[in-house]
């Protein structure tokens, strides 16, 4: 007998619903890195911020390795099997990260996190996904999973800054393990004993190409992180992760070219959407790394601690939902994807116009909304249109492993890279800002007040303040050109027929009897739910 639920059948469906809610949000929040304490586990634990970034891209690129064998482990293993292994492993490892001083130790344990989370993840998208769309519609589901994801992100994030404010950044570890061992404990009473389907044995499983996956990412995410503290390619550390990635990824694909049951198959990259899409999620990783800017500015000239940072976080809240809306009623009234996805890029553009205008020393809290709104807005758009175009026309096992690719793409690979640039510039940026200002002082006009050492902070604020309204400018122009790129994207198929009504028109000719309406033949993909982690 099987059961593709979770719960057993003596539950009331109203408390099935209330189980799942109160299962999506710990899972959601849990990770091995939480941003908003960023800084102070940074600063007790001694280490490099670099270290802590590497760590936060490995339970990624943990999510990847995993995705490709979610339905193998579907088919092995019980839901409840899944999912209790899964809880107390991202426990384990998160006490682990809160007691350790290593940063070797929190990479490792931040890939086992990511690795178990998105299998517990998916064991709740199923269900969600069935009751947000029962007839399998894709771009419904994203449309509310999406905002109710992102919001829960910021949510949290105020809440986990607070605790490590009021208390120890070690506290928010301690608070989500006790979390997932009370959720252990309700799998363990509600939680069936059926299978999901037949069992399957794990077998023809390629862990040679889940090792050579992990290696060229993780390589690859180390010198994205560490190029500028490293000095880019004057460091050899940076030479040979480089040379490796190429190595390792190399082997990677004439590996899966070579195999009957690849890790990830080739036949994913004959797909016009796929190769779009990902370059489309490396532009979006521009918009996504350019939170570093804002925060550098909130913090270093108007002087917010965490607390209030992150609460500036809960002002995207009504663009995230509003894109939501937008995203849900666009794809209803079955509008090109296209113009959805340029629509975002121009909300995210427009956000930083409006960042661009008000970078000043004294500006107030609230008006920071209004950009806020439009960053919550555009991203929300964007995650939503760019996943749902990418992936639009795979089968189970092509989304599993197109997934697997572009998930490191848009949450490793693409911000990674954009963040290294966006870094480099910003310190050539102050620098050239510092030097500018040293060109109008003296030891004469430094005297009065008080030498160099007194006008340095005001220098320096005045260096951070110059390059974040510079860097913003060439975000505006970096937006324009995203915008134009994606409008020169061809996103469906040639359509012959309209190119000769279009010449007939121009001669002049009778286009009498000629259907003006394209036919629609779109197949939406069966495997939805692990389009929206």
């Amino acid at each position: 007998m099987y059961n593709k639920g979770l719960f057993k059948d003596w539950v009331p469906k109203p408390v099935m619903l209330l189980l799942i809610i109160l299962y999506l949000f710990p899972i959601l929040v849990v990770s091995g890195i939480y941003t908003a304490n960023f800084s102070e586990m940074m600063s007790d634990l001694g280490i490099y911020s670099e270290y802590l970034s590497w760590a936060n891209y490995a339970s990624f690129i943990g999510m990847g390795a995993a995705l490709p064998l979610l339905l193998r482990f579907k088919m092995r293993f019980r839901s409840k099997e899944l999912m209790i292994t899964s809880l107390l492993l991202i426990a384990l490892f998160s006490m682990v990260i809160a007691t350790t001083v290593n940063p070797y130790v929190i990479i490792f344990s931040n890939f086992v996190i990511g690795y178990f989370k998105i299998i517990a993840l998916i064991e709740l998208i199923l269900p969600i996904m069935f009751i947000i769309s029962p007839d399998g519609d894709r771009t419904k589901f994203y449309a509310v999973f999406y905002p109710l994801s992102i919001s829960i992100a910021q949510l949290s994030s105020y809440l986990f800054a607070k605790i490590a404010y009021n208390l120890e950044w070690q506290s928010v570890y301690v608070i989500m393990v006790i979390i997932l061992l009370i959720l252990v404990l309700i799998s363990v009473i509600f939680m069936h004993n059926l299978r999901f389907s037949r069992k399957l044995p794990l077998y023809h499983i390629d862990w040679l190409s889940i090792l050579l996956y992990i290696i060229s990412f993780l390589l690859l995410s180390y010198v994205l992180v560490f190029a500028k503290q490293q000095g880019w390619y004057t460091s050899p550390n940076i030479q040979w992760s480089s040379v490796g990635f190429i190595i390792f990824f190399t082997l990677f694909l004439i590996r899966q070219n070579g195999l009957k049951r690849p890790f990830v198959p080739l036949s994913v990259f004959k797909s016009k959407n796929f190769i779009q899409g990902l370059t489309l999620l490396m532009g979006l990783g521009m918009f996504l790394a350019s939170a570093a800017v804002q925060n550098t500015f909130t913090v270093g000239i108007l002087g917010y601690n965490s607390i209030t940072n992150n609460l500036l976080n809960y002002t995207m809240i009504p663009g995230i939902i509003l894109g939501g809306f937008y995203a849900f009623y666009w794809y209803k009234k079955n509008y090109p994807t296209k113009f959805l996805i340029i629509s975002g890029i121009l909300f995210y553009t427009l956000h930083f116009v409006s960042m661009y205008f008000l970078i000043s020393p004294q500006i107030e809290i609230s008006d920071l909304i209004f950009p806020q709104i439009l960053r919550g807005l555009g991203m929300t758009i964007l995650f939503i249109s760019i996943w749902y175009y990418a992936l639009d026309g795979f089968d189970m096992n092509e989304t599993l492993a197109a997934v697997a690719l572009t998930i490191v793409v848009r949450s490793v690979v693409s911000v990674a890279f954009a963040g290294a640039i966006y870094s480099w510039i910003y310190y050539k940026l102050q620098l050239q800002g510092f030097e500018n200002i040293a060109h109008h002082l003296d030891a004469i006009t430094l005297s009065p007040k008080g030498g160099g050492l007194a006008v340095y902070g005001r220098a320096k604020l005045q260096a951070i303040l110059t390059a974040t309204k510079v860097l913003y400018g060439y975000s505006i122009i970096a937006g324009v050109i995203f915008m134009i790129y994606a409008l020169a994207l061809r996103f469906e198929k040639t359509h012959y027929r309209r190119l000769i009504l279009i010449r007939k028109l121009l001669k002049g000719e009778s286009v009498k009897g000629y259907n003006l309406r394209r036919r629609k033949n779109t197949v939406e993909s069966i495997a939805a739910g692990v389009g929206a982690v």
